[in-house]
């Protein structure tokens, strides 16, 4: 696969070189318990390889449910692998909400019992924002578990050094702090349309039409509203000096237009990591768009060795 280098150093994600091939997936859905803490997970599992393949999981960023994950690439990974696996974090969506603060181990911790009720000894994580930050700390603490590590638009620790996010967003998310979330479910999901628009990136622009159907599909499952992730992730020790110690092959895929962590994050998990690559998709937000999709696809698939099949 050719990765694309523009004028100013930044890689331009190539086009997919791949048709999914057609396979036999389950889909399956579990309530899965942490103690007194549900976890609703689902997963396509890959019938035609899953007693030799390695199944992929998809951790969520922040105040997120696992239905924003796109339908396109869990459905094109698990043809390609074991299978993909995704749950809504603690907190949100259909998993427990819960009233009193924990920390990230906890969902380091979920993580693993997940993986349990799956019987998966170990998969190839794919974690986002928040979920990247999780991620990190399981492939510190259960490095047998992961087999591979993809770490989107996310951060090894909030130290100034690396970079604050833009201020209109600091600005604009202070002011959120002050206001009740609404109650209406027309006021909901005009609240997480404007969340998103504040994250995208210009290369792709904004779909509010897509972003629209997303959230009516957030608000339909539950609108938890503000929860104790940001708590979670801010009190969380940092593992900027740890990073040498993850020795699974990693890679780091992080937008140039991101407002909540600039591109310093990034690097510096790169450079940390003991077996990293860095990809930096110029004009890219805090976001996922659809038209970048298909590329990420291409490239987690590079990544975690599965072969290709040109159309």
């Amino acid at each position: 696969m050719n990765l694309s280098v523009s004028h100013d150093g930044f890689v331009t994600p190539p086009e997919p070189e791949f048709e999914p091939r057609p396979t036999a997936l389950r889909h399956v859905v579990r309530k899965v318990r942490n103690g007194d803490v549900e976890l609703h997970a689902e997963a396509l599992l890959n019938e035609a390889s899953a007693s030799t393949a390695v199944p992929v999981l998809f951790l969520s960023e922040a105040e997120a449910p696992s239905t924003r994950w796109s339908g396109e690439l869990l459905h094109t990974l698990a043809e390609s692998t074991g299978g993909a696996i995704w749950f809504d974090t603690r907190d949100c969506g259909r998993s427990s909400w819960l009233d009193a603060p924990y920390d990230i181990t906890d969902l380091v911790v979920d993580v693993l019992v997940v993986l349990d009720a799956f019987e998966v000894d170990a998969a190839h994580v794919v974690g986002r924002g928040m979920g990247g930050e999780v991620a990190q700390r399981l492939a510190l603490g259960a490095a047998d578990r992961v087999q591979s590590l993809t770490l989107l638009s996310t951060t090894p620790g909030r130290r100034e050094e690396f970079g604050l996010p833009e201020q209109w967003l600091i600005d604009q998310m202070s002011e959120r702090l002050f206001v009740d979330p609404p109650t209406d479910p027309a006021g909901q999901i005009e609240w997480l349309v404007e969340l998103q628009e504040w994250f995208a990136g210009p290369v792709f622009g904004f779909d509010r039409d897509a972003a629209h159907e997303r959230a009516v599909e957030e608000v339909g499952i539950g609108f938890r509203g503000p929860s104790y992730h940001g708590h979670a992730v801010v009190e969380a020790e940092d593992v900027v000096d740890y990073l040498h110690n993850i020795t699974t092959p990693s890679l780091v895929i992080h937008g140039t237009a991101d407002p909540v962590f600039p591109v310093a994050h990034a690097q510096a998990l790169a450079d940390r990591l003991a077996n990293a690559e860095l990809v930096l998709i110029e004009g890219v937000g805090h976001d996922l768009p659809g038209g970048f999709v298909p590329s990420l696809i291409e490239l987690i698939r590079k990544h975690i060795g599965v072969a290709t099949t040109s159309g």
